[in-house]
């Protein structure tokens, strides 16, 4: 009766339908459906060819560059979704209206194992902006960067090659572009070299274009052709710089001591360039038909600059660093007169009040006397004696007469003043040592 029982069509019809109720029952209690949201899905564009083929450029307009996408499934399937396996396209073609304002394209969204009715896309239509092409040709400027070539070597001249390139592009952003350039990497350099640079486009505003903007530019070159000639230049160190003056002061007065700040200064060049730089007598002249240092007239001390590139023979430059501008200084002296430069440390410091240090603002001062032809040619520094009475000068900066003692048959042929700085000193007490009863 058993087995009749169970051999029973129905019942084998009935006991399946039962099974397969509680098959539901317990896969909808331990993997139900559930909906996940999964945002900032990037927008693949498709098809920008046929936009291109009217003369047009696209851009996602702002804020429509990602999507978010909303899906309903079991949760044994959302839960392994990751934001790298969706992908979300819209596709050129299926503009909805070319002439509406903004222009909308719908966006079609692929999740893996997931049927396209469960899922929804936010925003359904995204909106992108059309816009005229346009194409300029601008010079590839070569630099270096921050890098530099091996010590004693300079850059002396970049060629890039080709020296122009084509881009194009949305018409609005092509206008905004000022400069293009290739960067080239000439970390310890020692010779001329030909080497591959990396495209930098910047805007007017001097920033550099970010890949978002970037990816709309077409070039008519690639970046890995693009080669750029770098000529090295050697150093030069401690090259001496001379002045001749021009015309003669007024009657009565004689040129004294000429001096140029800086002295010396670096020069950079092509090796031929410096062996004739050598054979010339390695310094740097401003002559006197220049005319660069006029004293003509003049009754007391003339101060002139001088630009230094308009002195350097062909195929030589200054030195990275270092100023174009020269000073030189011609000391305008009467006759019988000459003059000293004592330095301001020799100065003895009188009746300095306890408590107050006193420092001087230059390191020399010019001492001006008169005595014979010969004797104002052999007067020294260290023949001259020097003080500053600082008794009741309080903290601050002054100028100070300064004493000067010279030599008999001598005497100054003008006051001779310091500026001095006194500050009060700040004692610091050491620590009190205290002893453990």
């Amino acid at each position: 009766m058993k087995n009749r029982l169970f051999e029973h069509p129905v019942l084998k019809i009935v006991s399946l339908v039962i099974a397969f109720i509680v098959w539901l029952v317990i896969m909808n209690v331990s993997n139900p459906v559930i909906t996940r949201t999964i945002s900032n899905i990037p927008v693949n564009v498709s098809n920008a060819s046929y936009i291109e083929s009217m003369n047009l450029s696209y851009a996602l307009a702002d804020g429509f560059d990602t999507v978010s996408v909303q899906i309903s499934a079991n949760r044994s399937v959302t839960e392994r979704l990751m934001q790298g396996s969706i992908t979300a396209n819209v596709d050129l073609t299926q503009i909805i209206d070319m002439e509406s304002s903004p222009v909308m394209v719908p966006v079609t969204v692929s999740v893996p194992g997931v049927n396209p009715s469960a899922v929804t896309v936010i925003p359904r239509n995204i909106q992108i902006r059309l816009e005229e092409m346009e194409s300029r040709d601008f010079v590839i400027n070569p630099v270096t960067g921050s890098t530099t070539p091996a010590r004693g070597y300079e850059v002396g001249s970049m060629v890039s090659n080709p020296e122009k390139m084509t881009i194009r592009g949305p018409k609005s952003l092509i206008e905004r572009i000022d400069k293009v350039q290739a960067e080239v990497d000439v970390s310890y350099l020692r010779e001329d070299s030909y080497l591959g640079a990396t495209i930098h486009v910047y805007d007017k505003n001097g920033d550099e274009l970010n890949d978002a903007r970037m990816k709309y530019l077409t070039f008519s070159i690639n970046e890995n052709a693009i080669r750029v000639q770098v000529n090295l230049y050697q150093v030069m160190t401690d090259v001496a710089i001379e002045a001749e003056t021009y015309g003669e002061p007024m009657p009565g007065y004689q040129i004294g001591e000429v001096t140029l700040t800086p002295q010396t200064i670096s020069i950079a060049g092509t090796d031929a360039a410096l062996e004739e730089f050598r054979k010339n007598g390695s310094k740097i002249l401003v002559t006197e038909e220049s005319r660069a240092v006029d004293i003509s007239g003049a009754s007391e001390d003339v101060e002139i600059r001088v630009n230094l590139p308009d002195y350097l023979p062909g195929g030589i430059r200054l030195a990275e660093g270092f100023s174009e501008t020269v000073v030189v200084t011609v000391k305008i002296l009467a006759y019988n007169t000459g003059s000293v430069e004592l330095e301001t440390k020799n100065i003895e410091k009188k009746h300095l009040k306890n408590g107050y240090s006193a420092v001087f603002d230059s390191a020399s001062l010019d001492i001006r006397f008169k005595g014979t032809d010969e004797g104002i040619k052999t007067l020294t520094a260290d023949q001259i004696s020097a003080s500053v009475d600082l008794s009741g000068i309080e903290p601050g900066s002054t100028s100070v007469p300064v004493d000067v003692t010279l030599p008999e048959g001598f005497e100054l042929a003008e006051e001779v003043r310091a500026d001095i700085t006194i500050t009060e000193t700040t004692v610091v007490k050491e620590p009190e040592t205290i002893t453990a009863p």
